[in-house]
């Protein structure tokens, strides 16, 4: 199969969109009755002002010969304080990388992940992370993603007990 790996932008608003929602079904499938339109509105608005700021690339793998899109990805770019393991405090947070079942295991998700990175160091991205699937553990890995120490996440149920004061 040949592949190739292009950037998407709003001009790709609806594939994108749609992507990015299969990608969200796999990952979190809906229940009986779910209605997701507003995360698909806060997606759409998501896609409109980082496209348009930058501060995200999104890109799809195509098959050279059909031209059907077989995969995606992106990639959001934030900035932090500056630290010994990031002294321009730029960094990358990999996500949506996904590709059709029935292509998985052909090398086409670690070719989306190089085209992302490759994006980010141009940038002058020091800190690349992301979230994984177990099943894609091996390949993030194999590519040289390590696991991340004394890395914690407020729960969601805590978040809406809190009683933040201003």
């Amino acid at each position: 199969m040949n592949v190739s790996v292009k950037k998407a932008g709003l001009e790709n608003f609806d594939t994108l969109m749609e992507w990015r929602m299969r990608v969200l079904q796999e990952v979190f499938p809906m229940h009986e009755g779910e209605d997701r339109s507003a995360i698909a509105r806060n997606n759409e608005e998501y896609y409109k002002k980082h496209l348009t700021d930058g501060t995200h690339t999104a890109c799809f793998a195509l098959d050279a010969d059909s031209g059907r899109i077989i995969g995606c990805g992106g990639i959001c770019y934030q900035e932090e304080m500056p630290s010994p393991d990031n002294h321009s405090g730029t960094n990358g947070y990999l996500m949506n990388i996904y590709t059709l079942p029935e292509v998985r295991g052909k090398g086409i998700g670690r070719m989306i992940i190089e085209f992302l990175v490759s994006d980010a160091k141009s940038r002058g991205t020091e800190k690349i992370y992301l979230e994984s699937s177990g099943v894609a553990k091996n390949l993030y890995h194999e590519i040289g993603f390590t696991d991340m120490a004394d890395y914690m996440k407020l729960s969601e149920n805590v978040q809406s007990q809190l009683n933040l004061r201003t």
